[in-house]
Parts: C-alpha cells; structure tokens; sequence
C-alpha cells in the first residue's frame, strides 16, 4: 500500500510539470536520433547508451508526450519498490522490505529522481538488483543465480559509469566472501569474464571518454561547501538547482542539521550496541553501504587528486544499496528492544518525513513558477510562425537554444549558434548549427540568456550591435528566472529592415 500510495504521487507530480531543465532537454534530443546514432553521439559524452536505448524503446510504444517521459523514470522507482516487495523481503524479511520502501518513499531525492527524464531511477533499480544478485549467488552460486548478476550487472554499467563503479565493487566484494568462505567460485568468475567480453564492445568508448575528461570537463573543482552538500544532498528538501521557495536558508540549515545530528546518533548507537546485534546481519548491512560508500569516497579521492568526476546527483546510482544497508541496520536495532534506540529511530522517521512534505510543497511552487514562465513563451510565439523559421544565439546561450529546439522542433526550423570563431565542440544530439557570420537578409528569433557574467554580457552586445544596422525588433520577452541572482532569458523578434520598408 505504501509503495502504491507513493507511485501515484509520483505520477501525480509528474502530470502537472510541464516544464523541463536542460539534461531533460538532452534526453528528449537523443531518442530522436536512430539507435546507431545514439551510440555514437553519446559515445562522445559522458554517459552509456542503455537507459536511451530503454526510453526510445519506450516512446515508440506509448509515444514521446512530456507525461509519458516523466512516467519511463517512475517506473524506475517503481521496479526498486517491487525489489523490496519480492528480493528483499524474502532473503531479509518482510521488516527490512517494509523499512526499505518506507525510506525510498520519504527521502527527498526520489520525488526529483522519479519525475527527471534523465537515467538515474533506473540507475539506481540496476545497480540494486546486481547488489542483490550477488547476495542470492553467495547463498547460492548455481548457474543460473550467475547468470542473472551478469545480466543486472551489464544493464547498471551500460545505464551508468558510477553504476560500473558500483559492479566493481560489488564483483570484488563477492569474490572475497566466496573465497572466505570457500565456497564454489568457478561460475562468477566465469560471469566476471563474459561481463568484461560484453562491457569490451563499450570500452573504445570509455577510453576515449577518459581521455577528453582529462583534458577538460564541465564538472568544477570540490569545495568545502560541495563536500557539505554531498552529506544532506540525499534528504534535502531543496534541490541544489533551485532557489529557496518555502523556506528560508536559516530554516533549512537548522532543519538538515537535526537530521545530520539524528544519523550519526544513529551511527553511534550501531558502534555502540555492535556486540549485540546479529554479526551475520550486521556484516551484511555494512557490506551492502560499502557497494554505496566504496565508489563514491573513490571518486572523491579522484576529483582531488587529479580531475573532479564526482557531483552529487551521481551518488543516487548507488542509493539503493545503501538504503537496503541501512534497512537491515534499523530492524536490528529497532527489535534490540531498548525503548532509547526506538525512540531515536522513530524521531529519525518522523524528522525525514518532515523533510519529504517541504520537499514536495517547495517544488510544487517552484513548479508552478517555471511552469508560468513555459506558458509566457507558449504565449509569445502564439500566433508567431514557428513552423518554418529560424532561431539564433550566442554560444553562451546554445543551451538554452537547444531546448527551444525541443519545444518547436519542426523539421522546416533552422537553430543557428552564432560565434566569431569556429569552436571545437559538438551540438549534437541538439540540431543545431553553429554559424561564424552575422545575418542579413531574413528573419529570425533572437534568443540569448543573461546574468551577472560580463563576458557573456559583452558577447550578447556584440550580436545585438553588429545587426542593428539591418534590423529592428518587433516582439520581445524578457523572464528574470532567478532574482537573487539577476539571471534571466530573452527573445527578440528580429526583422529586416528593408522588408519593412517594403511592405510600406
């Protein structure tokens, strides 16, 4: 019933957003594109190509609307929710599979991993159900078992890199309880072996994926405050791409910090009360975190000592593992009997289901504030020929062109980056053409995005001085997105001059 309840409000916030984000704009680019050219194009990002293999697939059987997308990845969370009902309730207890679904339903970052059309949902149910095969082929390594962790652990590290992290992890924890144990290993290191075979068609890919990391990526050096947000970023009410809507930054730290505060008195109490838990249990539960902690510390380590690779929605890959972890955890403590320990799990439950109901408020306002400026664009091209016509930005505002592609993709539309010089990179899987003159003789709409940066400000001032000698604008819309920050959106309506004077 739980996991009912929490699937249709999942489904309930996914029906009313009808805006989307720019990686949600990428997702809807890519499965445009033939499953050959999805290899390629994401062959040249950041990401394998399985979870757009699975929406494309998906698409064409029940159409590509924003709703059905947004459904692809709660179905994601709804395949962990029947893990718990079936796996995880029968080799840990219908206790476990309960408090299991409890968490997943109440933490924060499921309401944005179940709603974003992006991979993580389903990162997270592959990488889960490879953790779990594992464990079914430490009970049992019969051929079968084997080839089911070789199936789960090809979809995680074709869905995601931190999910290949993760299946390296969890072949290399395996591997030393079966040999501990001694106990048959033949069969998974036969399934390791035919894993490597079938990641090796990929690896090309990855090398050369590695390579470009190297020499630049988008992802920016980690702070003192990006290691604070690593540690609340899982049960925060607040997205970290969102500004503040219901509640204020003072309320928030306060809130975050009680429940810090409640986890470690958690972890405390394990370390305390260690002797008198179940040892096969307790083993267990740390092994299933340490698939979560294991590449998430390492990248970590990485991004300092040699390129950052690590943001904190990746860590959602491997969420799964650590929350079955920390499931199996709080049943051992909680049945300990010690009215203490019960209270403080109790008050733990409470605290995050506070966390969950601001979560789903505050978004719903925020929701509703970028749904409004959706309908503002809808509203000025009305009556606007969106059908053959051509688009321009600046480079600094590609991205933002890219998505207007999505919201006008009529194959007779033309999206132009503008740049004074070539640049070396690819718009793809955006149709977009990057163009190194400034235009003349047709209409267009101008789009550009703006903030306190003065150098996209002095690249903006370029464009609109270099055609004013040719154009004048006749519509206009200006959204300032994020006050605090002075960030904002803009279209012009350029005409031609000499065609006005024409019609007169």
């Amino acid at each position: 019933m739980i996991a009912l309840m929490a699937f249709s409000l999942f489904l309930f916030i996914s029906a009313y957003n009808d805006s989307f984000v720019f990686d949600e704009a990428y997702s809807m680019a890519m499965i445009q594109h033939s499953y050959s050219e999805i290899w390629n194009i994401t062959a040249a990002d950041v990401h394998p190509p399985l979870y757009y293999y699975m929406l494309k697939s998906f698409t064409l059987l029940f159409g590509n609307s924003l709703l059905t997308l947004r459904i692809f990845s709660t179905l994601g969370v709804l395949g962990v929710f029947m893990l718990g009902m079936i796996s995880i309730r029968r080799y840990f207890g219908a206790s476990v599979a309960l408090v299991f679904i409890v968490i997943i339903t109440l933490l924060p970052v499921t309401q944005y991993l179940a709603d974003e059309i992006r991979m993580y949902s389903w990162t997270m149910f592959f990488t889960l159900a490879n953790a779990i095969a594992a464990y079914k082929v430490f009970r049992n390594s019969t051929l079968l078992n084997n080839l089911v962790l070789l199936l789960m652990a090809l979809c995680a590290s074709y869905t995601h890199y931190y999910s290949l992290m993760g299946t390296a992890t969890i072949f290399g924890i395996l591997l030393f309880f079966l040999i501990i144990n001694k106990r048959q290993t033949g069969y998974t290191i036969g399934a390791i072996i035919l894993f490597i075979i079938g990641y090796s068609i990929w690896i090309p890919e990855l090398i050369n994926q590695v390579t470009a990391v190297n020499h630049s990526y988008w992802i920016t050096g980690l702070t003192l405050k990006d290691l604070l947000l690593f540690t609340y970023y899982l049960f925060s009410p607040k997205e970290p791409t969102h500004p503040y809507t219901i509640f204020t930054l003072p309320v928030m730290a306060v809130a975050l910090s009680f429940m810090l505060l409640l986890i470690i008195a958690i972890a405390g109490v394990t370390i305390k009360e260690y002797k008198k838990l179940n040892r096969t249990k307790t083993i267990t539960a740390l092994t299933f975190m340490a698939v979560f902690f294991i590449p998430v510390i390492s990248a970590i380590f990485i991004s300092y000592v040699m390129k950052p690779i690590i943001i904190p929605r990746y860590m959602t890959c491997l969420l799964g593992c650590l929350v079955l972890g920390i499931s199996i955890l709080l049943v051992e403590l909680y049945e300990s009997g010690e009215k203490r320990i019960r209270t403080l799990l109790l008050t733990s439950i409470f605290m995050l289901s506070v966390l969950s109901v601001a979560r789903f408020f505050s978004e719903k306002q925020h929701m509703e504030e970028t749904n409004k400026e959706y309908y503002e664009i809808e509203k000025y091209f009305k009556g606007k020929n969106t059908e053959k016509t051509v688009f321009i930005s600046t480079f600094s505002a590609c991205g933002w062109l890219g998505m207007l592609s999505i919201m006008y993709p009529s194959p007779n539309n033309l999206y132009l980056v503008y740049s004074e010089k070539k640049t070396p990179v690819s718009y793809k899987p955006f149709k977009l053409i990057e163009v190194n003159t400034l235009p003349k003789d047709f209409d267009f709409h101008y789009t550009q995005s703006f903030d306190e940066n003065m150098e996209q400000t002095k690249i903006n001032n370029h464009f609109m001085n270099g055609v004013k000698a040719d154009y004048l604008i006749e519509d206009s819309l200006i959204q300032i997105t994020h006050p605090q920050k002075f960030e904002g959106k803009e279209i012009y309506l350029m005409k031609t001059i000499h065609r006005e004077k024409e019609k007169q």
